[in-house]
Formats: structure tokens, sequence, C-alpha cells
């Protein structure tokens, strides 16, 4: 299936903004100028600190000369963005000198710096011709002149390209005077920064902290009423505020009337945009009044503050005050949810106060919401037939923005802006870990593929989760003193109690209730450690995952599970089958930093329970192919319910999806009814706040699937048998017991599972450049009741076994072989090995797998890194169910080298492809060979193994040594292997 790729039209990126910036400085100036600007050399100090009051990046670089001589050969060699001359040059007039400029080397811009209006004066009468510098400035002293000035020139420069096409804002100031607009520029650049910077704070991203401070408004200073016109006609539409002195030149006559005039202007075709005038005169504020403008007086003590609060209350910039239309003030927001909720409370005729004179839209444009600021923009109270509807259509607005702004985007977490609608969240610095690095992966990458318009009427998603950065975990570790008392003891049970003791960080602490204080569906806690699901190594199931109900009517009560599932996620780093696991693959407990996910549980609630209407494994590679299927066609393992049944190696349902029809354990009826599922997983709801303390195995429920929701779960997964035909229907009128078979999904097609496998797994692979592994849920509704649900849970790389080396096995006769299997894993020659544990087919006992776990466990202390073993015994090793085979931990065997799987007549289970044992074995490189029992006789040479030497002989186990080394050969191609006898090695 062709799925389309996502449009990212209409989304704004900061990249796409502040195309012009300034880097580089060129400043002309006398040695004598010099000493006073730079005082004493501290100009690039001055300006960094400066650069660092307004929360700026990018410090310009400078460079200074003293002659305008020096200055030309100075531009041949580099490119300056920027020029800065004082009015006094030893070898040239300014003017003369930015004409030169101009000529020589374009558009470059070039400020004038003077000390005072005399200076600037005695220049201006001295000049026949004041063309060739861009803007004089005062420079008192006041080194905020610098960043303001640079900024001016980036904001001129930018302004055509961010207003029109970025849709940021503008603020027209005009003002004719050098001495009132070096005061007024820095002091607004600074509120905006400033401001820009409290909104950035508050952002999630990085990438929209970036987008607030490039789109913050352009401040575009006129100082002619022609310049200003020209101005306002351009960028109208995305018009912020003017402020207008009320005297400057029109026509090239001073004009004692212009500002009046240019905010009639403005009056007249936008009347919601605030204007400000100044005037030095206070009677002219009646002129204010006639155009609907504010005053302020240049002469008032209070100039600096009045035009400040200006900026602030009618530019968008602090919180949104609904006030009523006699500006009496009724409420304060600050976030977009807050704004959502305010606008169902606050009376209807605040509302149309504000939307009559745009204070929505700037405030939405100040934040960057550009597109929603634009739709709001033109609204009136009179376009709506019903008033409320002008409530009703903001809100959906605002709630559209807030929902959807974020919903592919991993943010982080702030619990004084937190939105409970955010689907993905992080906690904490320091690094994601494997998991949390696939699951942001995932939610980034899905994002460019439409694949809910390829599956109509499935939501296909990631589930909502938190991920704490490893940092929480390092701090928790340093803050209780943990390594150091973790590794004094092997006790596991110990172990968890010291970690149980220890306290969080309290600012984590308050992060994880006000989390929780909207959060109240169960949670898998996972682990993300730094070494899991790398390539080689992807450590699956070492770490715990417990699942929390999280539904208890106190919030401590839920708060203080939570922190428990953390500390014994980050204690399973110091357990002994990590440990294990650790030594096998040359890594310590303190090599690793641990990750944690909180995962929502994908599933629902069927009474006392919690679980999905299934869950699985998807590999994209096949490592046992049969009849039609292809080891790229890739293999699915799925069950009835949560996943454990599927990654602890319980009975599930494997297919391909290429050829989901055909299910090589459902040969026949006897051996549907011997292989399909008989438990499945699920999460009690009612379980204490000591569930953790049990133990992880504890942690879910383990039902008969006759337990399961009959209407809404077995009427989907499951077939009815008929004992008197022997055969099953899907009807779900019948009568009979319930076997889980997916017929209804795999043959009559009633959810797209295959078609979803294949299309999100093909995805997946392209992305990740590596075969993969899927674990996915799903809640299927076949009544209308909800749309069904396809959930990725987690991917990580698949472990492949390389090839590029063809083995070929030795040609050898029959008795100089140990065994043969035509159902092998791996790749590649061992030698070395000259041990072998097997277990006795003639005393094996089913319901004894747990004894002989415990005579496993003591042979395997025996061995080391540098001796290993062959692993032999009948059915399905590492599985959680004792009842389908020998139920080790990896801590049992640490030490095997190759494992054999004999199927017996009443004990044959295929390999658990999608098991956590399973996955780590071919990480490891361990072979696995399969023995089915229809070759249990011809393919084991039984008799040859009796009769060596027993180093150990116990009640189900033997293990001999032989003097020579065992070769173990496997053809990776073909899926085939043998294990030649010493004698041959």
């Amino acid at each position: 299936m062709e799925i389309q790729v996502n449009s990212t039209k209409g989304s704004l990126s900061y990249r796409q903004l502040m195309q012009h910036r300034i880097h580089e400085i060129l400043i002309v100036s006398s040695l004598y100028d010099a000493f006073k600007l730079e005082e004493d050399g501290r100009l690039s100090e001055m300006l960094i600190s400066e650069y660092q009051a307004y929360n700026l990046i990018n410090v310009p670089r400078i460079t200074r000369v003293s002659t305008a001589d020096h200055a030309f050969r100075k531009m041949e060699q580099k490119h300056y963005d920027l020029v800065i001359t004082m009015a006094h040059i030893i070898d040239a007039n300014p003017f003369e000198f930015g004409r030169t400029i101009h000529k020589r080397f374009g558009d470059v811009p070039i400020v004038m710096l003077t000390a005072n209006k005399r200076e600037y004066e005695w220049v201006m009468a001295n000049s026949e011709n004041t063309e060739g510098i861009d803007r004089i400035f005062y420079w008192l002293g006041d080194s905020s002149i610098f960043p303001a000035l640079i900024k001016y020139v980036e904001d001129k420069k930018n302004a055509s390209r961010d207003i029109q096409k970025g849709m940021v804002r503008a603020i027209i100031v005009v003002e004719d005077s050098p001495s009132f607009y070096s005061v007024f520029l820095p002091i607004i650049y600074r509120i905006i920064i400033e401001y820009t910077g409290k909104l950035i704070s508050r952002e999630y991203t990085d990438d929209l902290k970036l987008l607030r401070m490039y789109s913050r408004p352009k401040i575009l200073l006129a100082t002619t009423y022609e310049e200003a016109v020209d101005y306002y006609s351009r960028y109208k539409n995305n018009l912020l505020a003017v402020i207008s002195d009320i005297r400057y030149p029109k026509e090239g006559k001073i004009n004692p009337q212009s500002g009046v005039e240019f905010l009639k202007t403005v009056l007249q075709n936008t009347p919601s945009a605030p204007m400000l005038l100044l005037s030095m005169e206070k009677e002219n504020a009646r002129y204010a009044r006639a155009v609907n403008a504010y005053f302020l007086d240049k002469n008032s003590p209070d100039l600096i503050h009045e035009l400040r609060q200006f900026v602030i209350d009618h530019c968008g910039f602090g919180d949104f005050v609904f006030r009523t239309p006699s500006k009496k003030e009724i409420l304060r927001v600050r976030t977009l949810r807050s704004l959502e909720t305010a606008l169902s409370k606050v009376p209807l005729q605040s509302i149309s106060y504000h939307a009559k004179r745009d204070h929505f839209s700037n405030w939405m444009a100040v934040r960057g919401y550009f597109e929603l600021a634009d739709k709001l923009k033109p609204l009136n109270y009179d376009d709506f037939t019903e008033p409320e509807n002008l409530r009703k259509f903001l809100i959906e607005a605002v709630s559209n923005v807030r929902k959807h702004q974020l919903q592919d985007k991993v943010v982080i977490f702030n619990s004084e802006t937190y939105d409970p609608e955010l689907k993905y969240l992080r906690i904490g610095t320091g690094t994601l870990g494997g998991k949390g690095r696939g699951l942001v992966f995932l939610v980034n990458y899905l994002s460019r593929f439409d694949l809910e318009k390829a599956f109509p009427g499935v939501n296909i998603s990631v589930p909502r989760f938190v991920v704490l950065g490893t940092h929480v975990y390092d701090d928790f570790m340093e803050r209780n003193n943990l390594p150091y008392r973790a590794l004094e003891t092997d006790n596991d049970k110990e172990i968890d109690r010291i970690f149980i003791d220890g306290e969080f960080d309290k600012a984590f602490t308050g992060d994880i209730i006000e989390y929780l204080r909207h959060n109240n569906n169960p949670l898998a806690v996972r682990s993300s450690s730094l070494l899991e699901d790398s390539f080689f190594e992807p450590f699956a199931g070492i770490y715990r995952t417990l699942m929390i109900p999280n539904r208890d009517e106190s919030l401590d009560v839920r708060v203080g599970q939570l922190l428990n599932a953390i500390k014994l996620v980050y204690a399973s780093v110091f357990q002994s089958a990590s440990r294990s696991y650790m030594g096998s693959t040359g890594h310590r407990p303190e090599d690793e930093k641990m990750g944690v996910i909180i995962q929502h549980l994908i599933g629902k609630s069927y009474g006392d329970y919690f679980y999905p209407t299934f869950s699985g494994v998807m590999q994209s590679y096949n490592y046992y192919p049969q009849k039609k299927l292809t080891r790229e066609g890739g293999l699915a393992t799925v069950a009835l319910g949560l996943g454990r049944t599927v990654v602890s190696g319980e009975k599930a349902l494997r297919f391909s999806p290429q050829h989901p029809k055909i299910i090589p354990q459902f040969y026949d009826t006897k051996s549907t009814l011997r292989n399909s599922q008989t438990h499945f997983y699920a999460l009690n709801l009612h379980n204490d706040s000591a569930l953790l303390l049990k133990g992880e195995e504890c942690n879910l429920d383990r039902l008969e699937v006759n337990k399961a929701d009959q209407s809404c779960v077995l009427d989907i997964v499951s077939s009815v048998y008929n004992a008197n035909d022997n055969s099953f229907s899907e009807s779900d009128w019948e009568k009979g017991p319930r076997i889980i078979t997916f017929a209804n999904i795999l043959k009559y097609k009633t959810f797209p599972l295959a078609q979803l496998l294949q299309t999100t797994t093909k995805i997946i692979k392209d992305g990740m450049g590596s075969q993969v592994e899927m674990e996915f849920a799903a809640n299927v509704c076949l009544n209308g009741e909800y749309t069904s649900e396809f959930y990725i849970l987690q991917i990580r790389p698949q472990v492949t076994y390389d090839r590029s080396a063809h083995i070929k096995l030795a040609n050898a006769a029959k008795e100089k072989l140990v065994l043969f299997s035509d159902i092998t894993l791996g790749n590649g020659i061992c030698r070395g090995v000259k041990d072998i544990i097997y277990v006795d087919i003639e005393t094996f006992d089913i319901l004894k797998t747990e004894a002989i776990v415990q005579e496993i466990r003591k042979l395997n202390s025996r061995f080391s890194e540098e001796r290993h073993y062959l692993l032999i015994g009948p059915g399905r090793w590492g599985t959680a169910d004792p009842m389908l085979g020998v139920p080790v931990n990896w801590n049992d065997i640490s030490f095997v080298r190759s494992i054999v799987e004999v199927g017996l007549p009443d004990l044959y289970v295929e390999p658990s492809f999608g098991s956590h044992f399973f996955q780590n074995m071919t990480s490891l490189g361990i072979s696995y060979f399969t023995i089915p029992p229809a070759k249990i006789e011809s393919n084991i040479d039984w008799g040859w193994l009796q009769t060596q030497k027993a180093e150990y002989i116990g009640e189900y186990i033997r293990h001999i040594r032989c003097e020579k080394a065992i070769t173990i050969q496997v053809n990776g191609t073909k899926g085939e292997g043998l294990i030649l006898k010493p004698l041959l090695s």
C-alpha cells in the first residue's frame, strides 16, 4: 500500500525567519572616540553583557579602524554586515564616507553615532549632502544602544520576508528626532525581548523556543510621513501597534500635524490597532482623543514607565486581561489552556469588546500562533447571527490549536503550564535511553505519514507517555548513595528495599504530582536504559516493566505507587539477572544509566480488569519460514490481552502478514486445540498500594481465556469449537469452548491487522535502516461504540545474523553427529565447547520443570566466560509457563553457547520468536536448534550422550565433559545446523 506523506504546508519553522543577521561589525572612529567608546577596551564585553541581558545569542564580532582608508581596505578583504561610524573621521566626511561605501560595496547598512544634539546639529550643518548614512543615533554612554541599533538594522532587512511570508507582526515607530528614538528603541526592544524571553521559558520544545525568539514583532522606525505611510501600506495586515510623534517631516517640511494625519489613516483602515501619540505639548492630547489614540507627554518624568506599560498592555506581551467595556478587569490568563477555560466563563460583552479590538489576535500573534491570529483578526460581534456563536467559535479555534500544535512532538514538562492535551512529554535532562529514543523517533517519524487516511476507521498512534531523562536516575542514585549500597549485596529483595527507601528530588516529585493530578488511567512503567534496544545488545526483558492501576481515590497513594515503580525499575539494574546478562555482554551495573518511560497502558476496563483486545510483537524478518512464508515477509506473534503472554514465551498465535490465512501451528483440529492460547494477562484495577512489593511476577493477573469479556473481546479473537463435528465456527451465537484463533481478523478481515503490520513495519524499517521488532496493542470494536485503535508500543532493531559468510556444513556421516536440525537459528562455526548439559528425557516430568531449573542453575555457576556449554532439553526454553518447557532466566544459563529445543510427542511447542528470551539469545549469537517430535530419535544420538562419562548426574540432568571439543555449525541461509562429535573435531 502506498502511504501518502503528510504535507508540511502552513507550518512555520524558525529557520525560515531572520534570514539576515548581523555577524560582523566594522566601527570607524578616531583613537580618542574609540577610547570613549570602548572604555579602555571593553566594547566587546559590554556588547556581550547587553546581549545576555536581552537573552540574545550570536553576539556580533567587532572590528575597529581609525580611518576611512583603512575601512575601505578592510572591506575589500572581508564582508561586513554593518558599518558604524563616528561623526568625526580624520580623513573623510562621514556622509562622503557612507556614499563611497555604498558605491563600492553595495547596500551595506551604515549608522552614525553622535555624542549629543550639538554634535548632531554641527555635523548636519557642515555637510551639504547628508545622503550616505542610513540612520543617526545618539550615544550617551548607555551600552543598550548597541543591541538596539543592531536589531533595528536586522528588522529592517528582514521585515518584508518575515512579516509578509512569516506572518510576524510589526510595530511602527515614527520619530524624526535621534535624541528621542535613541531612547525609545532600546526601551521597546528591551521590553519585547524581555517578555519574549518569558514566553520562551514556558515553551515545550527547543524548536518552539527558537520560533518564539525569531518571530518576535519587528520594530520599523520611520522618520518622515511618507516613510511611515509606506510601512503601513505594506504591513497593515500584520500591524501590532503604532507609536508616533506628532511633528515630523511631510513632503520635505516639518508638519506639526503629521502624526495626527498618519494616525487618521491607520484609524480609518485598521481601527483596532493600538495607537500612541507623543508630543512635548500637553494640549495635543486632544488630537490623540480625536483619533482614538493614547497620549504621552515627552516631558513627563514617567515617560519611560508609561511607554513600557503601553507596549506591555496593548501589544499582547503580558497576561490576557479580560475587561468589561468600561475597562474593569475581570480575569487574567497566561496560557492557551487557561484562555480556553476563561472563554467559557467570562461575559459575552467582554469577549465582544476584545474581539472588536483585535486583542485576541494580537495576543496570539505575539506568541507565534500566526494562523490562529489571522483567523481571529477580522472577528466582529456582528458577524454572528447568534451572539453565543462568537464564544463557541473562539473556544473551538483555541482548542484546535492547543490540541494539535504539539500532537506529534515530545515536549518538556512544565508543571506551571502543563496542558493535559499534550501526549508526549519529557521530564529531566540527560539522555532518553534506548526505548525512549525509539519512541521519540517513532512519534516524530510517523507524523510524516497519513496512516489514518490509508486505514479509515482505525486510530493509529503511539500511546501517551512521559520519558524520564537519565539525570533523574543520576540524581536519585547520588542523593541516596545507592550504587555502593546496591553493589554490597546480591540479595534481590534487599536491593529492592534499599531503592524503595530512597527519596527523589522535591522538584521531580512535584512534576509527578502535577502529572498524575490530570491522569488517572493505568500506567506501564518501563525501563529505558542506555544499553537497551541497541542493535547488538537489546537487553530485552532484562529490566523490569511494572503496571499500576493508578485508580485510587487518593492522589498521594497514586503518586506513591508510581514513584515506587520508578524506583523498582532503577533497582532492576542491580538485580542478579541483570548482573548476569551484563557480565555476558562485558558491561557492569556501574556503566548503566536508566531512563524510564511512563506509558499509558493500552486497553479497556472490563469489570475488575484492564486489558486490550490483543497485543503482539512484529518482526520484519522471519527466522524460520515455513510453507509459502518467506524470511522477508516477517512474522507476527499475537495474543489476547496484555503482551506478557508473547514476551514471556507462552502460547500465542503466529502468522506472516503476507499470508495471514496460513497458521503453521494450526495444521489440523487437534493441533489447534493443543497450541492455541489458554491464558491471558490483565491488570487488576483493584490491587492495593502494596502491589509492587509482591514482585514483578505478581504485577498482573493470569486468567483463563474464558474470563475475557465475550461480546467485546472473545467474539473478535476466538472461534467456537463444535465437538460434534470436530470443527470451528466464528458465529457468536453458537455454544461451545472458545478457542483463540484470530479467524475473524485474519480470515474474515474484520480488522486490517495484517495490512497494518505490513505497512507500519515497512515504514519503520525504512526509517531505521535495519530489520525491526515492533511491539503493538489494539482495542478493536465491531459494534461502533468507539473507534478501533492500533498502538505501536515500542520499536527496536531486530538482530539478524551476519550471513555474508556462507557456512558450508560438514559432509559427515550420521555416526559422526551429536545432532542435526533443519530448523536452526544462527550462522557460523563455534569451536571450543567441551561440555554438554542435557535433560534426561527418560526421567523428564513437565510438572518438575522448576526443579530442573534449580539443577541447571547450580551447574551454570561452575562455568565462566572462558568455559561454555551446550544445553539440550525438551519444550520451550525460557518460557514463563512451566507447562510449555523449562522456565529458565538468563542468570540460570548465562554461560550457555548453544541451545537445543527437543520436541516430545506430548510436548512440542514451536520457538517463541517474539519473546524477550529469544531476542536476547539472538543478540548474543547463541545458536538455537529445534528438533521436532518426529525426528527426536533420528536427529539426536542419545546413545552416544548416554555412554559419555558424566561429571554430574542429577534427578533430571546429566552433565558430560568431552576430552576434545565438539564443533557447532549453522548455515543461516538455509536454517540448517549440526553438532559434530569430538572425534571429527
